[in-house]
């Protein structure tokens, strides 16, 4: 064969069926074509936390385990240190904030906690523990931020401020065995552990 040329393969060349049926050529040809690969399907997230903060009459948090069944939350962290607006929570009427404040409060929701962190006035991290916090569940609870930006501080708090902040969770895998996944508050004021990912999310 000259250099350069590509094997035909005998199948798939015409002069293979001069004395076949045209049926049977027709499923010689089809088997000769290479195989077409399915399109690419989406694999679950295994373990997922969303947070969204919305401010409001009272700033709150809505934590949802949006993993795939088997996986537990066992904690949660907030850590707004690297926060856009430099915030933090106002938990007390003397301490660094400005207008109203407001201290940790379980707000809703039918995931179990365990306990908190001490949180003092100015401080920037919380973590929450649970007891039960199953796929499908929410976690809701209330406390104050402001911002602490050298132009002044304002009473309410955006997504572009707590853009950058970040939600730590850990997951309790089917074995037992804990994972953490990370992700930062966006503009749109929710972190999502999944968000990029290749993944169904629910």
């Amino acid at each position: 064969m000259p250099t350069g040329f590509i094997r035909q393969d005998p199948v798939a060349d015409p002069r293979a069926f001069r004395n076949v049926r045209p049926a049977t050529a027709f499923l010689l040809l089809l088997a000769a074509l290479p195989a077409v690969p399915s399109p690419a399907r989406a694999d679950p997230c295994g373990p997922q936390l969303i947070a969204d903060f919305v401010e409001d009459v009272s700033d709150y948090f809505v934590l949802k385990n949006a993993s795939e069944p088997g996986w537990t939350v066992r904690r949660v962290e907030i850590d707004l240190r690297d926060s856009a607006g430099r915030l933090i929570f106002d938990v007390s009427e003397s301490g660094a904030g400005v207008s109203g404040w407001r201290p940790y409060a379980q707000a809703g929701g039918t995931a179990v906690a365990v306990g908190h962190t001490e949180v003092t006035d100015g401080d920037s991290l919380l973590t929450v523990g649970f007891a039960r916090f199953d796929p499908g569940e929410r976690f809701l609870f209330t406390i104050d931020l402001d911002d602490t930006l050298p132009a002044g501080t304002q009473t309410w708090v955006d997504g572009a401020e707590i853009a950058g902040g970040r939600v730590i969770a850990v997951f309790a895998g089917p074995d037992g065995s804990e994972v953490e996944r990370s992700a930062p508050f966006e503009p749109d004021s929710r972190a999502d552990t999944g968000r990029g990912e290749s993944c169904l999310v629910s």
